[in-house]
């Protein structure tokens, strides 16, 4: 070997130094490489190609796990040729010449072998709280900010769902997490697939979201952000709801029913929630029944009538659903099937019984605090309509029990369980309020119907003692405080006043409806 100054000392190679002979980058890049092999000797990795390379052999492909950690299974093709730029453009000419252990990866894995490999992988899941995200990019997006699926609030839809869930929700903010995740058919299945293309839409989204996400993690700092979301999605709807042909859009129309659920969960806003269910039921009879055609626009429908037969009865005023032409709307969404969901018969029919509630309600009212109290025509016509009611849910009930028995031998699904518990609590409120409204109008069999009524009030109250979805919370309060009323005004309604005068009967008569009707509105 010449002599070059490096026969009896090593060279050191500093940054500002001068440039080492061409013969002394060779030695030192041979040394290099040496060290290299030894110690991938010492590991057991000789003579492999480099980690950094998307090799993937065909027991990798039937285990996943077995892939290397910088190659992770989920991982798409696009992901392998990041990997295969990196590895190509980080090797120099000169090291994959000296060293032997950089090999081409068609003299390994055949290229036609690695690429199917890599396309039967499966793309990551998003790691929230829904497992079947939306294929829209914009909506994954925001979902991914929000850390929220909307879908999984679709039990915020319920038929039961009304004043008194503010309330609740209120009280305990945790309550939220029971109704996530638990499916039901709702309007929010459709809304990601519309994301980007309706602006109120997708402001109203955002803020649900956003909201979501606050109650959710008791996060105080995203006030501001919601506030700011929100101000931006009432805007949008107003612009909207100013063009006479947006205002019938299904989209605003969703928008406002989005805006109502984000007032469940905002209880700063007392009277919001009331004022976008008002604004909902308007949309509504601008559309009317004619233009709900599609599945979207029916489940418009189905989110919007439980919320507005809560309104009517809190407000004491008849329902607009309770005109035939709504009735028949509502009965087309019914779709049997084998088990009980929330478009089955039994579901649609027991719910449309409530429809013509609100109306009788509000007119046994009048007719008991009129002056004309006891005059024969009226209450002849509110007695009729009563008992209208009553034989329909009787005859609801009856067709309940079948169902049950025909599936006797059956092992139905959990949803169905609980739809079941939900629907005949239902009935059970229902028929109790109109058996109190059938006395009331009935004086000759007040005292019997009484019997009756407490007896349904102590079977409203056993139900509670049983096993139910950890979301009841939405019906049982309700169920509950309707049981509740019947039971601290049965003094009143068991009272003979037989042997009074016609001013001290009706008097009596006008006091204990008062005095129950007050309490058990409180319960709406």
């Amino acid at each position: 070997m010449p002599t070059t100054g490096i026969d009896n000392s090593f060279p050191f190679v500093i940054s500002n130094g001068p440039k080492p002979p061409r013969s002394a980058r060779a030695l030192i890049r041979k040394q290099a490489m040496r060290d290299a092999g030894v110690a991938r000797r010492k590991k057991g990795g000789h003579g492999r190609v480099n980690i950094r390379q998307p090799i993937v052999h065909n027991d990798e492909a039937a285990d996943p796990n077995a892939s290397n950690g910088r190659f992770n299974a989920s991982m798409g093709s696009a992901a392998s040729e990041t990997f295969s730029s990196e590895a190509q453009d980080t090797s120099s000419p000169e090291t994959s010449q000296s060293s032997a252990t950089l090999v081409d990866v068609d003299t390994i894995v055949p290229r036609n072998v690695t690429d199917m490999s890599v396309s039967k992988r499966r793309p990551r899941r998003f790691n929230l709280l829904s497992s079947n995200p939306s294929t829209c990019p914009a909506y994954q997006a925001v979902r991914s900010r929000f850390g929220v699926e909307l879908t999984d609030l679709a039990v915020l839809t319920n038929f039961n769902v009304g004043k008194s869930t503010i309330a609740m929700l209120s009280a305990d903010p945790s309550r939220l997490v029971s109704v996530l995740g638990q499916h039901q058919w709702s309007y929010l299945q459709y809304v990601p697939a519309r994301y980007g293309h309706s602006e109120c839409l997708t402001a109203a989204t955002d803020v649900l979201l956003a909201k979501a996400q606050q109650v959710l993690t008791s996060s105080e700092p995203r006030t501001i952000l919601c506030n700011r979301l929100y101000s931006k999605a009432l805007c949008s709807l107003q612009h909207a709801l100013s063009d006479e042909c947006m205002a019938v859009d299904a989209d605003v129309l969703a928008a406002t029913q989005l805006l109502s659920l984000h007032e469940l969960l905002d209880s700063s806003r007392q009277t919001a929630w009331s004022h976008h269910v008002d604004g909902s039921a308007r949309l509504m009879k601008h559309r009317s029944p004619s233009r709900f055609r599609t599945e979207y626009e029916k489940s418009l429908l189905a989110a919007h009538v439980g919320a507005v037969m809560s309104e009517s009865l809190v407000n004491n005023v008849h329902c607009y659903l309770e005109q035939p032409e709504w009735i028949d709307l509502y009965s087309s969404l019914r779709q049997d099937g084998s088990f009980l969901t929330d478009r089955d018969g039994l579901a649609i029919t027991v719910r449309r019984a409530m429809f013509s509630l609100p109306g009788i309600w509000h007119d046994v009212g009048e007719v008991v605090n009129s002056p004309g109290y006891y005059i024969c025509v009226p209450m002849d016509a509110l007695e009729k309509r009563c008992r209208k009611s009553h034989k329909a849910l009787l005859d609801w009930l009856e067709d309940y029990k079948s169902h049950c028995v025909r599936l006797s031998l059956a092992q139905p699904p959990a949803s169905e369980i609980a739809l079941r518990r939900e629907l005949f609590g239902l009935a059970m409120e229902c028929l109790v309020i109109v058996k109190r409204l059938l006395a009331a109008v009935r004086e000759t069999d007040r005292q019997l119907l009484e019997m009756e009524v407490q007896a349904l009030a102590h079977l409203i109250l056993d139900l509670q003692k049983q096993p139910s979805p950890k979301h009841s919370w939405l019906f049982s309060g309700i169920e509950v405080g309707v049981a509740s009323s019947m039971l601290l005004t049965k003094d009143q309604w068991e009272e003979d006043v037989s042997h009074k005068g016609a001013e001290e009967r009706i008097q009596a008569s006008r006091n204990r409806y008062n005095a129950w009707n007050n309490s058990i509105r409180m319960s709406h």
